[in-house]
This record gives C-alpha cells, sequence and structure tokens, in this order.
C-alpha cells in the first residue's frame, strides 16, 4: 500500500509539473490547472477505495459493425439499461466505448471504435467517504462528452505508461451522496489515473476539485438550487 501511495504521488507530481507529456497537441485551459494543482477535497479517501467503476449507458439503435462490440462489453443489467465494468481487462474496449459516445482519446495507436448514436451514456465514479464525511461508498457520475483520456508518457513507465483521465462535471448519483448538501449541490472534475497497480479497476482517483453549483432535480423532475 505504501509503494502504491508513492507511486500515486509521484504521478501526480509529474502530470502538474509536466502537463505536456500527457496532453501533447491538447488544449490545457485554467480549470484543467486548477484540477492538477494538487486539487483535493477533505471528504474523499483517496488511493484505492476510490476509483471509475462502470458504465451505464443505453444505445438508441445499435449498428451491425458495433453490434459484437457492444455485446461483447457489456453485461445487461436490466431491458433497458447496460453497465460495463471498467476492469484492467477490458481497458482498451471500455475507452473505445467512450470515445463512441463523444469522449476524447489522446495519444493512442489503437483505432477508436465507430461513433455511436446513444439514448444516455454515464460514467460512473466510486468515491469512499473520509471518517466523518457522513458516508461510506457513493458514486459522482458524468457524461462521455464530458471525459478525455491521455496515453501516459514512456518517462512514467516504458512498459505500462500511466494514463490519464479528465472527468468534468460529476455530480452526485446515488441517494446517500444526493442526501449531502455539501456534495449533491455541486458539480465536481476529476482527475484519475492508471499507474500499473494490480487493483481490479485500475482508474485511480489523484485528484478532485469544486466546479461550480450543480443543478438539481426534486422527484417530480422539477430543477432546484
Amino acid at each position: 500500500m505504501e509503494t502504491a501511495l508513492r507511486k500515486m504521488c509521484l504521478a501526480h507530481d509529474m502530470i502538474h509539473e509536466n502537463p505536456a507529456m500527457w496532453f501533447r497537441d491538447a488544449a490545457i485551459d485554467d480549470r484543467d490547472r486548477r484540477l492538477l494543482d494538487f486539487g483535493q477535497v477533505a471528504f474523499l479517501t483517496y488511493g484505492e477505495g476510490s476509483f471509475v467503476r462502470k458504465m451505464a449507458s443505453l444505445p438508441s439503435t445499435p449498428r451491425p459493425h458495433t453490434a459484437d462490440l457492444y455485446v461483447q462489453n457489456h453485461k445487461k443489467a436490466s431491458e433497458s439499461s447496460q453497465q460495463t465494468e471498467w476492469t484492467v481487462e477490458e481497458d482498451e474496449s471500455c475507452k473505445n466505448l467512450v470515445w463512441s459516445a463523444g469522449g476524447e482519446l489522446y495519444g493512442f495507436t489503437f483505432a477508436p471504435a465507430a461513433p455511436v448514436s446513444w439514448d444516455s451514456f454515464t460514467v460512473n465514479v466510486n468515491i469512499k467517504g473520509a471518517p466523518g464525511a457522513g458516508f461510506d461508498r457513493g458514486f459522482l457520475s458524468t457524461a462521455a462528452s464530458n471525459i478525455r483520456i491521455f496515453r501516459g508518457p514512456p518517462e512514467s513507465c516504458e512498459e505500462h505508461p500511466w494514463d490519464a483521465m479528465i472527468l468534468r462535471d460529476c455530480t452526485s448519483n446515488t441517494t446517500n451522496l444526493h442526501d449531502l448538501d455539501y456534495v449533491a449541490s455541486r458539480k465536481w472534475d476529476i482527475l484519475a489515473m492508471k499507474m500499473c497497480e494490480d487493483y481490479d479497476h485500475p482508474w485511480v482517483v489523484i485528484s478532485m476539485k469544486d466546479a461550480g453549483q450543480a443543478e438539481r432535480f426534486n422527484r417530480a423532475g422539477e430543477s432546484f438550487a
């Protein structure tokens, strides 16, 4: 565990000091820099307990050339939605699916899947509460179009470069977090990194920043502050 935490700190230091090694020719704005600048929140436990967990998706009309990918990488959760666990084994397929739903990939050499028309596509980040946070675990979620994934530079690890993922505008997506105003009333930007640790879910939360007020809805679907 100590080695893993040291690796997390090193990875954060590297992307903070040299973001261009990950971003390459992609734009870096002030919002990105605030997230990379050691952004942390007191209610979160960082490390293996907070990670990119899964995707929940519903395609409009699966196309023939994407059907095999869709069936192979999704487990049926109900008649209307599909769940995809973001595991080590399915990492490349999950990147493809995020790209197909409007996410952006930088620096990868594999051929991305063809775009798909989705009725909904949500990426869920499992967060573990710190002592006194008022919750144990919960989901913060965002759309694929709010996600950018960057291939890690060889300087991080020649054999398994440390990839980075930025997820913007994540909002509470479990009842226990909906009930905590200090979480549910805000949007959150998250930096996750994959650092060749032996985790079932390889993308670990490194940094998280408040990104402003979230739009909230009551049970009748009416918006409120």
